[in-house]
């Protein structure tokens, strides 16, 4: 499956459609543009999207960014889909801002070629 880079970004941005859903249940909700963020440890969701699944809170965290400081943040537990993946119960970041962020405990299940000069992404499916 290949995917054009975001070109609303500069630089264009890889990403990849998903859905998400229940554990044990249809995805119900994508696809949906996801930011590819290699350098990301873990998903980012927007609240919003969660809140539209009815996805349950699992826990409350604190989140690290980049730059050191932390803040509190809600933890969630969904299914995510990509083509005809299923990768379950992986556990999500509920985030105030509108974009997904796949960040690696996502990327290190799949297996991504990022072609940078030709501005897509390739889903190398087994």
């Amino acid at each position: 499956m290949k995917t054009v880079y975001l070109r609303q970004y500069f630089p264009p941005f890889p990403s990849l459609p998903i859905h998400l859903g229940f554990p044990e249940h249809s995805l119900s909700l994508g696809p949906l543009d996801a930011l590819i963020d290699t350098g990301a440890d873990g998903t980012l969701v927007p609240q919003a999207l969660l809140d539209e699944l009815g996805a349950p809170l699992v826990d409350q965290i604190q989140l690290r960014s980049q730059w050191g400081e932390a803040r509190p943040a809600n933890l969630y537990t969904v299914d995510l889909g990509v083509s005809d993946l299923r990768l379950p119960a992986i556990e999500v970041v509920g985030d105030p801002g509108t974009e997904i962020i796949l960040g690696r405990d996502v990327l290190n299940r799949l297996r991504i070629l990022l072609d940078g000069p030709a501005g897509e992404t390739t889903l190398i499916e087994k």
